[in-house]
């Protein structure tokens, strides 16, 4: 904590004022009184702050600055001939005195900005001729150490290690490894992706012809869409005299994978199905097989 006053000071203190001022007199000072500093500011104890270089602060540019435009395009010809300056900046053709001095001063301006257009283009010219030649210096130096790099001879290091390099690493620095299987790696890649592409092929024209057999039985007209509707749509949906108000009942639950194999191994529990002969099954892999002969599907 600060280190407090004792009384006597105070009263001394009190009784520094002008006789004919009521208000104290104002000290001469700008340090903030201690008692204003709490322990926890940094300012708390007195450290000399040793003069330190300060870097400047980082400068947030908002946005980006748009291309500059070419003013001197190849196809615009030099834009700093006489001709395009009588082209763009024509003299008036009037010659005659001004009649008053508005027309005067109008006359002046207009003259002014075809100086000032010509000389713009001029020095736009110069510096654009400058710049060209500060890119071609500095690409043509590029070029030149690019290849004095290239071509330069073996150094001596190099040449005093050589020796002690395996082939594998020589091939290694040389370029690429040899690939003696490459042009056999390439055909079996592309038999792979033309065997992929055939198979997309194949699937798509089975997939149109699938389609073109299962488009015998779309709806494509009115009549075709009332009469299906009329036909699902009925007031007694199941078999007339039937006390069956579902689907459940009168289908039956569907198929489930155990029936379907049950089927397959023969081992049903209807005595119909069981003594079945296998004539059904053998109809349905015959039919699969033709479809899978002549490639397309078959009713």
């Amino acid at each position: 904590m600060p280190p407090s006053l004792s009384r006597s000071s105070l009263s001394c203190l009190s009784r520094c004022r002008c006789p004919n001022s009521p208000i104290p007199l104002r000290t001469f000072t700008t340090t903030p009184s201690l008692s204003s500093i709490g322990p926890e500011d940094p300012r708390f104890i007195e450290v000399p702050m040793p003069p330190q270089h300060q870097a400047p602060p980082k400068v947030d540019v908002k946005g980006t600055l748009p291309p500059p435009r070419n003013l001197f395009p190849r196809r615009a010809g030099d834009k700093t001939s006489s001709e395009y300056f009588a082209a763009v900046t024509a003299e008036p053709k009037a010659k005659e005195k001004p009649a008053n001095d508005l027309v005067a001063w109008k006359r002046r301006m207009a003259a002014t900005r075809r100086q000032n257009l010509r000389e713009g283009l001029v020095e736009l010219y110069e510096r654009k001729v400058a710049h060209d030649k500060i890119v071609a210096g500095r690409s043509k130096g590029r070029h030149a150490a690019r290849e004095a790099k290239l071509y330069a001879p073996q150094r001596e290091d190099e040449r005093l290690t050589n020796p002690t390099i395996t082939a594998a690493n020589s091939e290694l620095q040389t370029g690429p490894l040899p690939d003696p299987d490459r042009a056999a790696r390439i055909a079996e890649k592309a038999a792979r992706v033309q065997a992929i592409e055939d198979q997309k092929a194949e699937e798509r024209r089975d997939a149109l012809h699938t389609l073109y057999m299962n488009a015998r039985s779309f709806i494509t007209t009115e009549e075709q869409l009332d009469q299906r509707i009329e036909s699902i749509f009925t007031n007694q949906p199941f078999e007339a005299n039937s006390e069956v108000d579902n689907i459940w009942e009168a289908a039956g639950p569907p198929t489930t994978v155990q029936e379907m194999l049950s089927v397959v191994n023969k081992t049903e529990k209807k005595a119909i199905n069981y003594h079945q002969g296998p004539a059904v099954i053998t109809g349905q892999r015959m039919k699969r097989i033709a479809e899978e002969l002549t490639g397309g599907k078959m009713d």
